[in-house]
């Protein structure tokens, strides 16, 4: 099986198993559930790559495959109870589009907007998918301790994050400044960044994965030039001291030295 065969079988049934979350939300008349399982799809199709993989004996499992499968698999259950509001803001306009769509019944321009959705979504998690088809070699290399290294980094910072969110529930009416957020005003999604870092730098040892760099730029573009920039004017309208912490906190990283 080349390549090009082994993603598009991996394209067709993310977009299937998105369709089907879809049904289910519409069904229920709430998007909840699609946002609630947004990545359920890439877990089906990860697993579906490493049965691909495994009947047609394409190449052998390494150990840096069952690393990286394990790092996304983890952090896509993660999701299931995390992110929400991120994930409705990146929704939004799909969802508003979806609402006139069935409205209209315009039943191909849903399939259109779907499949460009999970399309997207299966470029951004490309790093995985090339290591599935052919790892590289067995053993663990000098590049793939660092990707390792640096995809912990991120979701331990997306973890400390999280839970000084969890925190400071009780008290919806300020904005969190503590933890992780006195030194960031998006901590969580520069975890984010650096976890699909060190999962790309995994891939490239992985044979023809260079395709697969496409995706940390798309995932760099959605985090740095939508998320962002979408999350500060919502928590600017929705809190008048989001400006001032603006000032004072930068909107990437620094690093207080006492």
């Amino acid at each position: 099986m080349s390549n090009f065969e082994f993603l598009t079988i991996l394209i067709i049934s993310n977009f299937f198993i998105f369709l089907i979350i879809f049904f289910r939300s519409l069904l229920k008349k709430s998007p909840r559930l699609l946002i609630k399982y947004l990545f359920l799809p890439i877990i089906f199709t990860l697993i579906l790559s490493l049965i691909l993989q495994s009947y047609l004996s394409i190449s052998d499992i390494s150990s840096r495959q069952l690393i990286a499968n394990t790092l996304i698999l983890i952090w896509c259950l993660k999701t299931f109870y995390s992110y929400n509001s991120l994930k409705r803001t990146l929704l939004n306009d799909l969802l508003d589009g979806l609402r006139e769509s069935i409205l209209r019944k315009e039943f191909l321009r849903i399939i259109r907007s779907l499949f460009r959705l999970s399309s997207i979504q299966f470029i951004c998690f490309g790093s995985l998918f090339s290591i599935n088809y052919l790892s590289g070699y067995s053993e663990l290399r000098i590049l793939d301790i660092l990707g390792i290294v640096i995809s912990i980094v991120g979701i331990t910072i997306e973890l400390l994050s999280e839970k000084e969110l969890t925190r400071s529930s009780n008290n919806k009416s300020k904005i969190v400044t503590t933890g992780p957020w006195s030194h960031s005003r998006h901590p969580n999604l520069i975890g984010v960044f650096l976890f699909f870092l060190g999962v790309q730098i995994l891939a490239l040892n992985a044979v023809g994965s260079n395709w697969s760099l496409i995706g940390l730029f798309f995932l760099s573009f959605i985090i740095f030039r939508e998320l962002i920039p979408k999350t500060e004017k919502k928590l600017n309208l929705k809190f008048p001291e989001y400006s001032s912490y603006m000032e004072t906190v930068p909107k990437l990283f620094t690093l207080k030295l006492k």
